[in-house]
């Protein structure tokens, strides 16, 4: 008897676990079913958003592209009623600034609403607006026929692309972006079947576009003028004895070709260089650029090292300084002094600047970047020091340091001794302050005493 109740009460007892296991599954199954289910009701509200949110972008949109486009015919048509000519320049300049509207409410579409591009569309106002400047320029009693025909043109596209924005503005909320999307579509296919504005072969008009635009050729610059020019070979050479051991490497023959070209209104013409093998195939990373009259302007690189070539070929920030110091011996006759030396991050960055009797010229920085784990150089850019090239800075100045400090404001509090500078191509007192917070320098002209500005650091 004892054993059937022990039995029994071991079933029972089993009776109640699968029971309680039971129920626990049932709420499981309950608490998922009904994450679920807020799951999909948050997903669906939120497209619903996405979807009335863009509905309300693309009511907007068509709503500001009806006003451009109506501005721009309105304009077209006045051109062509206008009885004289300044009358008809204003109109079409009117035209002109409507189009340009419209291009930019065209190419920030994509931003605001689900719209794709429209091809036609936007060939029809940016070829429009291009074309206006040529009939706003005409000065004659009334526009050749060439002109009014591509002004008809762009007239004929308005008409048709309005209905189509007129249709997406008025549905707006009571449509779907799919309709949107079609309704679109049926517009770029309308205007694609139009004629659109033709410049091909119009002699009159690009001889237009020419005297607005006529080729220049390269000058020598205002940098180097007077300077002695050199042939490519010849700067190639240059470049080399340059680069010294960074291109003297490696085995087989190395050439130093001319890659690229180009040109400035200060510097003139300028050439990047390169080293390869007779192949063709490049054998450094380097690039340099030199201007026409033989001065070393930049040094790029490409590429990585491995890890383990850093761990062998580091490089300390007195090393860094050992190396730039040779190839400044290199780049110019004039020595100059390093006013700034760091580590950064996997970086070591030095700052040279010429000091002319006593003088520091910061605006004229020659910039050196190693990486400081494999030794080689990054980066070297010499264009601040070309651009003052020929600047003649003052040197002298006629106000000693306790007269300019008699200028300073009354909140600042002068820590350390004056040095004399130049700063934006004026001769100044640089006042170490304290006082104001991010400011660490005052400058004060050296020549008049007149407040110049500060050194601001956030």
């Amino acid at each position: 008897m004892l054993k059937w109740i022990s039995i029994m009460n071991t079933k029972t007892g089993a009776l109640i676990d699968m029971n309680v296991l039971t129920k626990s599954i049932i709420g499981l199954l309950c608490a998922t079913t009904l994450a679920g289910t807020y799951f999909s009701y948050t997903e669906h509200q939120n497209n619903r958003q996405w979807e009335q949110q863009q509905q309300r972008n693309t009511q907007y949109w068509s709503h500001m592209q009806s006003i451009y486009l109506r501005n721009f015919d309105y304009a077209l048509a006045e051109s062509l009623a206008a009885p004289k000519f300044a009358d008809r320049q204003v109109a079409l300049q009117s035209a002109i600034e409507n189009a340009n509207l419209i291009l930019q409410l065209v190419r920030s579409a994509s931003a605001t609403t689900n719209f794709q591009s429209w091809p036609a569309y936007e060939s029809f106002i940016t070829n429009g607006s291009r074309y206006l400047a040529y009939p706003a320029n005409e000065k004659e009693i009334s526009l050749n026929p060439d002109q009014l025909d591509q002004i008809q043109r762009l007239r004929k596209f308005v008409r048709t692309a309005l209905p189509y924005l007129d249709l997406m503005r008025e549905k707006g909320d009571g449509t779907s972006l799919s309709d949107i999307e079609r309704i679109s579509t049926e517009m770029e296919e309308a205007l694609s079947q139009l004629d659109s504005v033709s410049t091909y072969g119009n002699k009159a008009f690009n001889e237009f576009v020419y005297n607005q635009n006529p080729y220049a050729p390269p000058k020598p610059g205002t940098v180097f003028a007077g300077e002695p020019t050199y042939k490519a070979t010849e700067l190639a050479a240059k470049a080399k004895i340059f680069m010294g051991e960074a291109w003297n490497t490696g085995a087989g023959k190395q050439i130093v070709n001319m890659v690229s070209g180009g040109s400035s209104p200060q510097l003139g013409e300028v050439m990047d260089f390169k080293l390869s093998d007779t192949a063709g195939r490049p054998t450094s990373s380097y690039i340099a650029t030199l201007s026409k009259s033989g001065h070393v302007l930049q040094v790029t690189r490409d590429g990585s090292t491995s890890e383990e070539e850093a761990v062998e070929q580091s490089m300390d920030l007195k090393q860094a300084i050992t190396v730039a110091d040779t190839w400044m011996a290199r780049w110019s006759d004039e020595r100059l002094t390093i006013v700034a030396k760091e580590i950064k991050g996997t970086s070591i960055h030095i700052t040279y600047i010429p000091v002319r009797e006593q003088v520091s010229i910061p605006q004229m920085q020659v910039l050196w970047e190693f990486d400081r784990r494999t030794g080689a150089l990054k980066t070297f850019n010499a264009y601040n020091y070309f651009y003052n090239y020929n600047k003649t800075f003052p040197l002298h100045p006629k106000l000693t340091a306790q007269q300019a400090s008699e200028n300073l404001g009354p909140k600042v509090i002068v820590s350390g001794k004056p040095k004399l500078e130049i700063y934006n191509s004026k001769l100044v007192y640089a006042f170490s302050v304290t006082g104001i917070e991010g400011v660490s320098h005052v400058y004060i002209n050296a020549l008049t005493g007149a407040y110049e500005g500060i050194n601001y650091r956030l």
